[in-house]
């Protein structure tokens, strides 16, 4: 992936300027690829996804400023930095190249240095506006997470809760919930200490990760409580998953370096359109009403939501 961070696409009718133009690249270590008109470059464009693209403006059929103006409106390629070649010398060629998107211009016939200079910076240019764009996404998915167990945090289950509810209910689809938490977690703190009861969340969260779809949503939902968002899940497939869960988490204890801690856990189960909530507030305070009764009948089980 990193040698793609100096790919030039020339996008040129002329083939001894394409060569040219690879020749002089190539010798500068950039990875150079080419087109012999717009129709192919853009195709090439979207496919390697170059830092640079390097553009004749006086192209038959589809001249350098229908493909400039066809890049910018395609968000697989609107952030490619275009630099316009052309051999006009009016100011208003430039500045209609600008207004649609160009990075830069440059003359025909084109000095070798202020060429190789032109492309660097916008090379430099665009990398660096990778970098923070990657950087940005990887800050928004951090503030999504829980730092202690790496799963969704709450806020960001709530929004997830709600957007899979409307779609369930627009499309007709079947969704279920589960929230669960750990039997007896204020005696794990008490008894083992908190870095104890953190390894237990911890863990807890690994093996609920380990239990579900890439379209199921995770979350520690707060304190010891965890939820689970299953779009396109009936009713009766939920407690089949809550079931695993509870088993396998109660299968053996975790295991610390001075202790082993027997661990259970309580869920409950609720979901469209079988126990019919009206909103997805309602429909986790259902999930949450059978959680308390599984606390009730004497924990480590599951308990789906009944009106009655």
């Amino acid at each position: 992936m990193e040698e793609r961070k100096n790919t030039v696409l020339v996008i040129d009718d002329n083939e001894v300027i394409r060569r040219l133009a690879k020749t002089l690249l190539t010798k500068k270590n950039y990875i150079v690829e080419t087109a012999k008109d717009g129709v192919e470059g853009i195709v090439i464009a979207k496919k390697s996804q170059p830092q640079v693209i390097l553009l004749d403006v006086m192209m038959p059929g589809m001249d350098g400023h229908e493909v400039c103006k066809l890049l910018k409106q395609d968000s697989v390629t609107n952030d490619i930095p275009v630099i316009m070649v052309t051999s006009k010398t009016e100011a208003v060629d430039r500045v209609r190249g600008l207004e649609i998107g160009a990075a830069d211009y440059v003359m025909k016939p084109f000095d070798q240095g202020e060429l190789l200079a032109r492309i660097a910076t916008q090379v430099k240019l665009k990398n660096l506006y990778d970098e923070l764009q990657e950087k940005n996404r990887m800050l928004e998915e951090l503030s999504k997470k829980d730092g202690l167990t790496d799963l969704y945090n709450r806020r960001y289950f709530q929004e997830r809760v709600t957007e899979e509810f409307s779609r369930a209910r627009r499309y007709d689809f079947p969704m279920s919930f589960i929230i669960f938490d750990i039997d007896h977690f204020k005696k794990i703190n008490d008894t083992h200490g908190h870095p104890a009861g953190d390894e237990v969340l911890r863990y807890i969260a690994r093996m609920l990760a380990s239990h579900i779809r890439d379209v199921d949503v995770a979350a520690r939902y707060g304190g010891e409580e965890f939820g689970l968002i299953l779009p396109h899940t009936k009713l009766s497939n939920a407690v089949n998953v809550a079931e695993r869960i509870r088993q396998q988490i109660g299968a053996k204890p975790v295991e610390l370096q001075s202790s082993s801690i027997p661990v259970t856990i309580s869920l409950g189960v609720a979901g469209i359109p079988d126990n019919n909530p009206k909103s997805a507030d309602e429909l986790i305070q259902f999930a949450d009403d059978a959680l308390y009764k599984a606390k009730q009948a004497g924990r480590n089980r599951t308990v789906l939501y009944t009106s009655a």
